[in-house]
């Protein structure tokens, strides 16, 4: 097929558009062939509602706004956009009217043309599929990449090795020699019918015979860990490795049809991995210094450049990056009551923010505090939890967590006070729902306890969750405070811009954590807080939301879908930036995307704005905005 230079050059930037782009070249010269070229001057209409359209059309230079029945903007769109596939997808009566607002010129793509390709390449059918959910949910599979790790793709069946059983009765003399005899590091105590009960590792011998001085003679179920967590042969080794990271577990049973079929390692699972979460999870629960987590600490960027490049769910990398984050918050709180004592009454240190939900990526700020049992007196007990306060905030500062710039740390008195305190804390914020109230909201209603009596903060939570489901006034304030982070739509050519308040030299960029992933933790913690449900972490809580029907299963599917690419795209920056040796932000570049992502962020953004107008109409926000 011979071509004039006019027309190679249209195949040149046809070739450069999504989602011609994989196209074969015999098709590209077909659509080419048969395209045709059109002008259209400023205030002209393209398109007009209830007309029959014949064509599909590109954009090669100047802008059209599309607008709706009732002559709202639906958007504006300019070169190497597409108009009018709509009309063609769904009949060919136009439906929405597209006008020039720039002398603009276009390449028409018959309809019958069109369509063939459609047909031929289903890459271009996900592109131009009316439903942007669709879109979305193909575009997560790419950005996810290919499964070039094989812990991606292998399952617990592939890894897993022929467990040592040994009866509940056995002694535990007898079950040591078992163990030595075959190099054994674990083994699965069952009951006389063959079922699992416990499970026995070596390091049990270690910390509750020998340490313990206890009878050889006894029966092993003395030492073993009762009802173990298990895995079953299907699971996928990707999700043992998160399992293993948030318990910090060594050694996992198998288990199919209630028989106990192999057990895993963390060594099966991680051999070939030098940086991995569960590694550095146990390295920081044996450390026994302040400088020694300081050290571990800064292998966790690698950490997450390693999860991101396994090309794992956003959730799970969060989970597993949060697992280090808590593990030393954790120690930072064993080695302070080692120094000053144990505690002279119960307390929960709390910590708040992306920790509580396990949602962590790069190292952050600490949001975190103390909840003291009523028997707390000043003048015995202030100056103990002053001390353990200060030693484990001045820890996670060296450990990369620097200091909160609003203080909300267990150090300021404020936050370190008896659960009564607490509870008029919390009782003010929902029924006198102001500014400072709502900022205090976003950050405490996000809650978990790492180390104390669990029991102060589920007390807390039980009550929270009773006065936030009826009190409409402070859902309505909080639905107008979830409308303060909207994500950047409204653009044309090109992203709502910010730039890094903490970095002068900064770039500026698209803000993924302001624009993209707060508006759907927020919408998610409302939901949550409205409909009583207990869930922190972000994803469990939109399933809760769609369990409980206070949303349709399709919106929280598509909720999912545009959390999960926002994140990822947000994550994939922040690793990219790890290994250029950068200090990893928020903030990403338009111009580190290609167009097909700029497309398919544009339509996560669009399905996250779309909820939000639903969740103010429902929660009667708009008079907060």
């Amino acid at each position: 097929m011979l071509m004039e230079v006019e027309q190679l050059e249209i195949r040149d930037y046809l070739a450069k558009c999504p989602p011609l782009t994989e196209l074969p070249l015999d098709c590209l010269n077909e659509v080419t062939m048969g395209l045709e070229i059109e002008y259209a001057r400023r205030g002209s209409e393209v398109l007009k509602i209830g007309e029959r359209n014949e064509r599909v059309l590109l954009i090669r230079s100047g802008a059209v706004e599309v607008l709706l029945e009732n002559g709202q903007l639906y958007g504006r769109f300019s070169e190497g956009d597409w108009v009018g596939y709509r009309s063609i997808i769904r009949g060919g009566t136009v439906s929405m009217t597209v006008k020039a607002i720039e002398d603009t010129l276009f390449y028409a793509v018959p309809a019958e043309l069109f369509q063939r390709v459609m047909e031929r390449f289903e890459k271009v059918r996900k592109y131009f599929s009316d439903r942007k959910p669709e879109r979305l949910r193909s575009a997560i599979q790419e950005i996810r990449g290919g499964d070039s790790f094989a812990l991606v793709a292998m399952h617990v069946r592939d890894l897993m090795k022929l467990p040592m059983l040994v009866g509940k009765d056995d002694s535990i003399r007898q079950v040591a020699c078992q163990m030595n005899e075959f190099n054994a590091q674990t083994a699965m105590v069952t009951e006389a019918d063959g079922s699992l009960c416990g499970i026995v590792t070596d390091v049990d011998f270690r910390k509750r015979v020998v340490a313990e001085g206890r009878n050889v003679e006894e029966p092993v179920s003395g030492i073993m860990t009762p009802k173990p967590l298990t895995l079953t042969p299907r699971d996928q080794a990707s999700e043992a490795l998160l399992l293993m990271a948030r318990r910090n577990i060594r050694h996992l049973p198998v288990v199919e049809n209630a028989d106990v079929v192999g057990v895993v390692s963390a060594t099966d699972l991680l051999r070939s991995q030098s940086h991995n979460a569960i590694y550095l999870v146990g390295d920081v629960f044996a450390a026994k210094s302040v400088e020694r987590l300081a050290e571990l600490s800064q292998t966790l960027p690698k950490v997450l450049v390693s999860l991101v490049r396994q090309s794992l769910p956003a959730n799970d990398i969060g989970q597993a990056v949060t697992s280090i984050g808590q593990a030393i918050v954790r120690r930072l709180l064993v080695l302070a009551e080692e120094k000053f004592g144990a505690p002279p009454i119960p307390y929960a240190f709390i910590v708040a923010g992306s920790m509580a939900r396990r949602e962590q990526t790069a190292h952050s700020d600490q949001d975190n505090g103390m909840i003291l049992s009523d028997d707390y007196n000043e003048a015995e007990h202030g100056a103990y939890f002053r001390h353990v306060a200060k030693y484990v905030s001045d820890g996670l500062d060296a450990c990369g967590y620097v200091y909160c710039p609003g203080d909300v740390m267990a150090t300021n008195d404020q936050w370190r006070q008896p659960l009564s305190v607490w509870r008029g804390y919390f009782t003010d914020w929902i029924e006198n729902p102001k500014p400072k109230a709502l900022m205090y909201a976003s950050i405490f209603f996000d809650l978990r306890c790492l180390h104390g009596d669990k029991g102060l903060l589920a007390t807390l939570q039980a009550e929270v969750l009773s006065m936030t489901k009826v009190q409409t006034l402070f859902q309505a304030f909080m639905a107008g405070n979830v409308l303060s982070h909207k994500p950047p739509l409204g653009f044309f050519r090109g992203f709502v811009l910010d730039k890094d308040s903490h970095d002068e030299g900064a770039e500026k960029g698209m803000d993924m954590k302001k624009r993209g992933v707060v508006p759907v933790i927020d919408m998610a913690r409302l939901y949550a807080l409205a409909g009583g449900l207990e869930p922190i972490n972000t994803w469990e809580r939109l399933d809760a939301i769609g369990a409980a029907g206070v949303l349709t299963e399709g919106t929280i599917n598509d909720l999912r879908d545009a959390f999960e690419f926002i994140s990822m795209v947000r994550l994939q920056h922040q690793a990219k930036q790890i290994e250029n040796g950068q200090k990893p932000n928020n903030y990403v570049p338009p111009e580190e995307l290609s167009a097909l992502e700029r497309r398919h962020l544009k339509d996560a953004f669009e399905v996250v704005s779309t909820m939000q107008e639903s969740m103010a109409t429902r929660y009667q926000a708009d008079r907060f905005r």
